[in-house]
């Protein structure tokens, strides 16, 4: 027994520290982690200057209205495109009733020192003239480390590779109330396209 006690106790408490910091065994990922750690929902979206691709400056809080957010760069070699891909099939198949009167699209670049407005101007112009309310966009007078905790605060996880372009990320896309709330949190690699849009429509319905 006495040589069973110590294996046991050590057991235990690795046991105890991997709950502790996988938040009771529900973040396995640095991806999940992030998110986490950012905080439960519903909880205030980070405030930062954005502008688009037609050089309009604006800030998520002031929409007052329903605002579906994610993250990309345009040197994403695949699933970023993969992602906005999917947000195109959701903008088409929510009811123009809804968009762009009580839901907007908003895909915001993280590749401050590369992505530029005239970028994401021609990238936007890809997905025809028939999207309805979806907006790309840049931060707006921020520097990337102040990015990168807004990102953080957020719940976005998004780091470089030590070579190359490459910037490995998260893939989150958040629905964010009137009240600037973060009321939904979609992880598109593990949620299909009619799941989201039924969560969204009862969100603005309800």
């Amino acid at each position: 027994m006495k040589k069973i006690l110590p294996p046991l106790l050590a057991l235990a408490v690795c046991v105890a520290i991997l709950w502790k910091w996988t938040y009771g065994f529900s973040a396995f990922t640095v991806f999940s982690y992030t998110l986490r750690e950012a905080g439960a929902l519903p909880r205030t979206f980070p405030d930062a200057a954005l502008i688009d691709q037609d050089s309009s400056v604006f800030h998520i809080k002031d929409k007052q209205k329903y605002v579906l957010v994610n993250f990309v760069y345009l040197n994403c070699p695949y699933v970023c495109h993969k992602v906005n891909n999917r947000l195109e099939e959701i903008d088409k198949a929510i009811s123009p009733e809804m968009i762009p009167s009580q839901l907007e699209l908003v895909t915001v670049s993280f590749d401050v020192g590369n992505d530029n407005i005239r970028k994401i101007k021609n990238y936007r112009n890809r997905f025809g003239s028939d999207i309805r309310g979806w907006s790309f966009a840049l931060p707006h007078q921020i520097n990337q480390s102040e990015f990168d905790a807004f990102l953080l605060r957020a719940g976005i996880w998004a780091k470089a590779a030590p070579e190359g372009s490459i910037i490995n990320h998260s893939i989150y896309l958040f629905l964010i109330s009137p009240e600037n709330k973060i009321v939904k949190i979609f992880d598109p690699a593990r949620e299909d396209d009619t799941a989201i849009i039924e969560k969204i429509r009862s969100c603005i319905k309800g």
